[in-house]
């Protein structure tokens, strides 16, 4: 069976098990990356459907999962509101506004993963690393980077922007208007 064929006969299909001639077996494996392995290897594969009631682990929905529409995600640790006249004053200097963008308070929602705001085109962390995040992206502050048509901002936190003791909002200001071509 060639490559093209398997994965045609078993698309959408979930491969509950990999039985292979060595006897290894894997559980919750895609069905493109056992195929493409068993036709690599040449090795004998054992596919079976699942039961409506069972999800392989890697396919299960977070209990965190969000269905947010939003392009543009704030995070932070947590939001005074203090902290929200800011960030709604920074937004509008880029243009945005604060109704338009998902505010995640890890505070309120820990174990927020970046995968569950698929929707996101625009992403600005203050204070939080991508790694608490579930994302294994390296950033440094005050500089946007692109990543897979999605644009990072990584800066300090509110209560170091708002003491401005190193300059943080000029670097601040800096950083969105590279981001925003402002």
């Amino acid at each position: 069976m060639n490559k093209q064929l398997a994965s045609y006969l078993f698309a959408g299909e979930t491969i509950f098990g990999i039985k292979t001639v060595d006897s290894t077996f894997h559980e919750g494996v895609s069905v493109e990356s056992a195929v493409k392995s068993v036709i690599e290897t040449s090795k004998h594969v054992v596919v079976a459907k699942l039961p409506k009631n069972v999800s392989p682990s890697n396919n299960a929905v977070s209990p965190n999962a969000v269905h947010s529409n939003k392009s543009l995600i704030i995070i932070t640790n947590s939001l005074s509101e203090a902290e929200r006249d800011l960030l709604t004053k920074i937004l509008i200097s880029i243009k945005k506004h604060i109704e338009n963008a998902e505010i995640i308070e890890l505070s309120k929602i820990p174990g927020t993963r970046l995968s569950n705001y698929p929707s996101a085109k625009e992403i600005i962390s203050f204070g939080i690393g991508m790694s608490k995040l579930g994302n294994d992206l390296l950033l440094y502050p005050y500089q946007s980077q692109l990543h897979q048509n999605v644009k990072y901002l990584l800066v300090d936190d509110f209560p170091a922007i708002q003491s401005n003791l190193k300059d943080e909002k000029r670097l601040l200001w800096a950083a969105l208007k590279n981001m925003y071509q402002v």
